[in-house]
């Protein structure tokens, strides 16, 4: 008899998984922009492949983790690639997670900076203390935050992009769309090695997240078909978001958070909802990303977990004083070969598991 799947928690386990990949890169736009935009014609083909990445790697990180149970959970790279690589990959993404958490500081101070006019301190400050004290409330009442923030970032970016694409498509059919002022920003000189390593710096950051968020299902098809659903909904949003940025790339230079720029063109008020929405997604990624690194350095709600919680948070708001969008480009395209052997591991651990499930 097959386990039965709750669509809702479906959806839930979904928007949980959009919600921790969906930062300040992809919410600013930066991201998008650097990874997918700059490739011209070929940026679709590029966020297909990232597409495939991010159902396949997702689904079978959330199914592991619901079928491995707490024995994956402690250590779930070494379980996937060995002892020796899974170790090295365990002490590199604490360091890669702080990155990780800096740039999304960095990204709130920009944000403040553009639409309010504040300095990188004020938003990065305020960042900070909030992910800080989300760290107190745990894993269980992370994941109800930011599996209900997925959704909404989602909604309204895709509103913002059918918008801004509905008001420019002639210049966007007739090919009006010049990419040469992005070429110094591309990750990679392939379209397709572009989207690779976009799924794949993800993945590096995200392992242990979706083993936990997997061990919370109620059975590993549920917990499957959750990382499938949010990678295709992730990707589809990058789609939208980034089909409205070739549409104005009139604003791929002189700003570092392009997508509120295009908020801004529809009105006031959108915009103002906008920096709402782009502070969601900021939190919902740099929320899980302190709870990855303390309940790698202690056990969960301890009085050390607290004490490194406030001391990265502290350390991380100093490092996100650097520009935004050199940040991104510094940290995550290097990331991304290593998030490719991530790959490799998880393909390699599914061949060895069938194997042994179905011996010659």
């Amino acid at each position: 008899m097959k386990e039965k799947i709750r669509f809702l928690s479906v959806m839930k386990y979904a928007g949980a998984y959009v919600a921790l990949e969906i930062g300040s890169g992809f919410a600013t736009g930066q991201e998008i922009l650097q990874f997918y935009t700059s490739y011209g014609v070929m940026s679709t083909g590029a966020a297909l492949v990232s597409m495939v990445l991010f159902a396949w790697a997702g689904g079978s990180i959330m199914k592991l983790g619901h079928e491995a149970g707490a024995a994956g959970a402690e250590k779930p790279y070494q379980l996937l690639c060995g002892r020796v690589l899974g170790t090295f990959y365990e002490y590199f993404v604490l360091f890669y997670l702080f990155a990780v958490l800096a740039v999304m500081i960095s990204g709130a101070g920009a944000a403040a900076q553009e639409y309010w006019g504040f300095s990188y301190y004020t938003g990065g400050l305020v960042m900070a203390l909030l992910v800080f004290s989300a760290f107190a409330f745990g894993l269980e009442k992370l994941i109800d935050i930011v599996g209900l923030m997925g959704p909404l970032i989602i909604g309204f970016s895709v509103f913002i992009a059918i918008c801004t694409v509905t008001a420019n498509f002639g210049d966007l059919m007739a090919g009006n769309v010049d990419v040469r002022v992005l070429e110094g920003v591309r990750p990679a000189g392939s379209w397709w090695f572009s989207g690779i390593l976009y799924a794949a710096y993800n993945m590096v950051s995200s392992l242990a997240f979706l083993m936990a968020l997997g061990r919370d299902a109620r059975s590993s098809r549920e917990a499957a078909a959750g990382g499938i659903a949010g990678g295709i909904l992730l990707m589809t949003t990058v789609i939208f978001m980034n089909l409205a940025l070739m549409s104005r790339m009139d604003l791929a230079e002189g700003t570092v958070v392009p997508s509120l720029k295009l908020a801004e063109d529809l009105s006031s008020a959108a915009a103002a909802f906008f920096v709402f929405v782009m502070i969601c997604g900021i939190f919902s990624t740099a929320a899980p990303v302190l709870w990855t690194i303390c309940s790698n350095l202690a056990q969960a709600g301890s009085k050390a977990s607290f004490l490194i919680a406030f001391l990265v948070s502290l350390d991380a708001f100093i490092l996100g004083q650097m520009p935004f969008d050199r940040l991104i480009a510094l940290i995550y395209p290097f990331t991304g070969y290593l998030g490719i052997g991530l790959f490799l591991c998880i393909l390699r651990y599914q061949i060895k598991k069938r194997h042994r499930k179905y011996p010659e």
